[in-house]
């Protein structure tokens, strides 16, 4: 594989860029991994929280035409980046811009289906017991009633977003490859409903299943990176 790549990274609820800093040095050389880092996170801390998926889809389209070349590109997103990345890809087809050679969507149903859990209307200890039970939330954060409330308007924020997030029924369908990934005991991304994403593309679609739960990318981290390598060198040399 010769030719460069960049492949840009959307964290889920309630993450940073920093999700997928272990990430880095386990790509193919070719591939320049970007997580992007969204707005009242991480290094972006200090500026607002999106008001809606509208809203972050313009921010994060910015950001991503700052960085683009000449070279080809993919995206990854999980959970509520992987809805951030179907918005996107709508976005950037209106725009008449690049379109990405493949996308990952990764631990999220289809736009058609609706959380049944309204966590963002949720206070008090049964937020943070229903944000346990998804899992993927560092134990030391949970033993931190400082950093709990640190972090509840944020993650009420991202499921504010992701919960009230109304598809556009008249949109044509996706015109690139798509690949997505899932949990085999995934309670937020049932295995029965995922395949429903081959309504939205007319393009190749691929479903790859991990043996683990929501946060299954955690669990199979190296399985997960040796996909998306392996999904970005095939693509590339049928490119």
């Amino acid at each position: 594989m010769s030719t460069k790549m960049k492949l840009f990274c959307i964290p889920y609820a309630g993450g940073s860029a920093s999700v997928y800093s272990s990430w880095k040095k386990a790509f193919l050389p070719n591939i320049e991994l970007i997580p992007i880092e969204l707005s009242g996170k991480g290094s972006r801390f200090n500026q607002p929280l999106y008001e809606n998926i509208e809203q972050a889809v313009t921010d994060i389209l910015s950001i991503i035409d700052s960085k683009l070349d000449s070279s080809p590109y993919a995206l990854f997103g999980h959970s509520m980046g992987a809805l951030l990345v179907f918005e996107l890809l709508h976005a950037l087809k209106e725009k008449k811009a690049p379109m990405p050679i493949t996308s990952f969507l990764s631990g999220k149903n289809p736009p058609h289906i609706t959380p049944t859990t309204k966590r963002h209307v949720l206070e008090g200890l049964t937020f943070w017991e229903e944000v346990k039970t998804m899992g993927g939330t560092p134990s030391e954060l949970m033993q931190s009633p400082e950093l709990m409330e640190l972090f509840t308007p944020i993650l009420r924020r991202d499921f504010k977003l992701v919960e009230t997030y109304v598809p556009n029924p008249n949109r044509e369908v996706i015109t690139s490859p798509v690949t997505v990934l899932f949990g085999t005991k995934d309670q937020t991304a049932s295995i029965d409903r995922i395949k429903e994403w081959d309504r939205y593309t007319s393009k190749d679609i691929s479903f790859c299943e991990f043996d683990g739960g929501h946060f299954f990318i955690q669990e199979h981290e190296q399985a997960v990176i040796k996909l998306v390598n392996q999904t970005l060198l095939s693509t590339t040399v049928r490119a």
